[in-house]
């Protein structure tokens, strides 16, 4: 078992799944600063929450540029969001495309959120560019949770009390907002779920939030001491 753990690593490491996690991180950071300002421009509100998406696909892709295969799924991902943001424009609001959407931007962001935390949990590797993963998985989580909110909003399954009447997808600013908030477990309370899924989702969410932070310190601590044993 510990040689295809070495092996594999090695084998990891010379691929280079990593990656550059800057690009990740610029691409999340422009995202979430961007919404709220995109959602305020006439005529973008809609589509201002997919649209800012894909260039944080954009950036984002060149985070896993280090392994062919993962990098030629994420080309495709932000492939097939383009195509939907386009036909989304021209036919107006679809609940179906919106979904689809919403679909597509989840497996990235799963994408994204795995080959982070494979390079500091799994490769044991602790350097800045490791912490800046461990950093995006965090930011990612959040935006997960949002995208399911924001899919239960869209099809009827969930709502939220403190927001106000949206179409589709003009409500993510708000459920990004809140996402983040239920994942600190801050708990502001000026918006709040409303049904039992949304209930459940919200305090998995929390817990969720809470555990990351406690494995990714045993995690980072762990890749200390066996960095420092190696050394």
């Amino acid at each position: 078992m510990g040689n295809h753990v070495e092996q594999t690593r090695h084998s990891q490491s010379r691929h280079g799944v990593g990656g550059n996690f800057y690009y990740l991180l610029a691409g999340l950071l422009i995202t979430l600063l961007g919404l709220p300002f995109g959602s305020k421009v006439p005529g973008m509100g809609l589509h201002s929450m997919t649209l800012f998406f894909s260039l944080f696909m954009l950036l984002a892709v060149w985070s896993l540029a280090a392994s062919r295969r993962i990098f030629q799924l994420g080309a495709l991902l932000v492939l097939c969001i383009f195509s939907i943001v386009g036909i989304d424009v021209f036919i107006g609001f679809s609940r179906t495309l919106d979904i689809l959407s919403l679909l597509l931007m989840t497996m990235f962001c799963s994408l994204s959120c795995y080959i982070a935390a494979f390079n500091v949990f799994v490769m044991h590797q602790v350097d800045f560019n490791s912490l800046v993963g461990a950093f995006c998985v965090y930011l990612l989580l959040g935006v997960m949770w949002a995208l399911f909110y924001c899919a239960l909003f869209i099809l009827g399954w969930g709502a939220f009390s403190g927001i106000n009447d949206a179409q589709g997808q003009e409500v993510f600013p708000d459920l990004v907002y809140f996402s983040f908030v239920t994942l600190a477990s801050l708990g502001y309370g000026d918006i709040f779920p409303i049904g039992e899924l949304t209930k459940t989702l919200a305090y998995l969410e929390a817990v969720t939030g809470q555990f990351y932070l406690a494995i990714m310190v045993a995690g980072l601590v762990g890749a200390y001491s066996v960095g420092q044993k190696r050394g």
